[in-house]
């Protein structure tokens, strides 16, 4: 990898860390985060093995809060470059498209990673009570939220590469991510046939479900996300080589 990757990576960073749009994301995020965890030990009772779980993948919260953050975080990265014309100057240095892509992807998820690491106080406060957590369940959680937010934070990418308003491509992103996550929930019945199992099969809460959250890393779900976000990386590049034509 050329070091053109890490100097965008690190420009992204800088653009990310130093907007007030980053704050107030983090603090919803945090808000949130801390219903979600209260909510968990409600719901199940105080067992640390159920509160992970509700915590870290099946609580309405987590959902909530990894369909809208990828979408709020990336609505800016190439929408307000297009807006002020920064984004002519940037297509024509010596970088490839693809390049920048990954370098806006990568900022968006180190990004992303800061804003999830204080929910590892709450394993602490669990720890401080005398509940031990599952080693096991706890990681492949985190690996878990590592994949989805991959995959919905190169959706987010994509829609940013469209347009010229970070509204439009944050509504964009938000409602591809909830409709994504939606839809297949609601056609789970056999009725449905071949249309049930296509939508299973690309469903990320199953995927989740069926390895993450349950303490198991399979290869076969780790493939699915990772495959998903190169699918979306590849559009993204191609929409941005299309935008050095236009």
């Amino acid at each position: 990898m050329r070091r053109t990757v890490p100097t965008l990576l690190w420009r992204e960073l800088e653009s990310l860390f130093f907007s007030p749009l980053a704050y107030i994301v983090l603090t919803v995020f945090l808000v949130l985060s801390g219903f979600s965890f209260v909510w968990a030990l409600k719901g199940s009772a105080g067992v640390v093995a159920d509160t992970l779980a509700i915590f870290l993948g099946d609580g309405l919260l987590f959902w909530v809060l990894l369909s809208v953050v990828p979408a709020l975080v990336t609505m800016r990265l190439v929408a307000e470059e297009r807006r002020t014309g920064t984004l002519e100057v940037l297509l024509t240095a010596p970088v490839r498209d693809g390049e920048v892509i990954l370098g806006k992807f990568l900022g968006a998820l180190v990004f992303q990673a800061f804003l999830w690491a204080p929910t590892l106080v709450y394993v602490r406060i669990l720890r401080g009570y005398g509940a031990l957590p599952d080693t096991g369940q706890l990681v492949s959680s985190y690996v878990g939220i590592a994949c989805a937010t991959a995959l919905l934070t190169a959706v987010g990418l994509l829609f940013s590469t469209r347009t010229s308003n970070q509204i439009v491509a944050a509504v964009g992103a938000l409602s591809f991510n909830v409709l994504f996550l939606v839809v297949p929930a609601l056609v789970r019945e056999e009725r449905f046939g071949v249309l049930q199992r296509l939508l299973s099969a690309v469903s990320v809460t199953d995927h989740f479900a069926g390895s993450f959250s349950r303490g198991l890393l399979d290869s076969g779900h780790v493939a699915f996300y990772v495959a998903g976000t190169a699918g979306v990386l590849v559009l993204a590049t191609r929409s941005l080589e299309a935008r050095r034509w236009r």
